[in-house]
């Protein structure tokens, strides 16, 4: 997950395209300063106008993409991202959808410790373990599901645990439920030349005779 931090921190330093809004209060075409247009509804261009100069002119640095993407929030979510301090604000852009949504349905406490590790990750630092987990967090933000690597080899981001009552949040490692893409799923019967994802004879419903030693002696 480093990278992808680093990677979007390096895009942060080219949001530069401003763009002018007026006061209005009907719906309004906006046009970016390398010529893309999008539109805001009544409603978006009055909450445009509730925001303070400060807030507009930040919003005036975002690229285009940022501008509609934000504009695509929920408005309590969106209205969120003003609750962030300037650096969260730095590092929200640095997220992936999925992970600032994973942020946002966090619990205050929870947050505290994901905008720590974010923060820790843009600096070049290792996320800290926060101090009610015994578990290390690892690197990155955590998954909005469940982890599905598709190879031995794959890096897995850190997860939430299955159980409601862990408030330590994400680590690496956490027990979760199967990937629902492993759930009733039909393996062929094992052989000489298939020894892995395959079941054997006579068990889990496979057709032959088990080869499994019955050790169970009555007495």
């Amino acid at each position: 997950m480093r990278h992808i931090l680093l990677a979007g921190a390096g895009v942060l330093a080219a949001l530069t395209a401003p763009v002018a809004l007026n006061a209005q209060t009907a719906a309004s075409s906006v046009t970016t300063s390398d010529g893309r247009t999008y539109s805001l509804t009544a409603e978006q261009q009055a909450m445009f106008n509730s925001w303070t100069a400060e807030q507009r002119a930040a919003y005036g640095t975002w690229p285009y993409d940022n501008q509609v993407y934000y504009w695509s929030l929920p408005a309590d979510q969106a209205a969120y991202y003003w609750t962030l301090q300037p650096d969260q604000q730095a590092g929200y852009w640095a997220l992936t959808a999925d992970q600032r949504g994973m942020i946002y349905k966090m619990s205050p406490e929870q947050r505290a410790a994901a905008w720590q590790s974010v923060q820790a990750q843009l600096a070049g630092q290792t996320p800290p373990t926060p101090a009610n987990q015994a578990n290390p967090p690892g690197m990155g933000m955590p998954t909005t599901g469940v982890p599905n690597p598709q190879a031995a080899a794959q890096s897995v981001p850190p997860a939430m645990p299955a159980t409601t009552t862990y408030q330590g949040g994400p680590y690496k490692g956490a027990l979760t439920p199967p990937p629902a893409d492993a759930m009733a799923k039909t393996y062929p019967v094992c052989t000489s030349k298939m020894q892995d994802s395959c079941q054997n004879r006579g068990e889990g419903g496979a057709p032959g005779k088990s080869r499994a030693v019955n050790t169970y002696k009555p007495h």
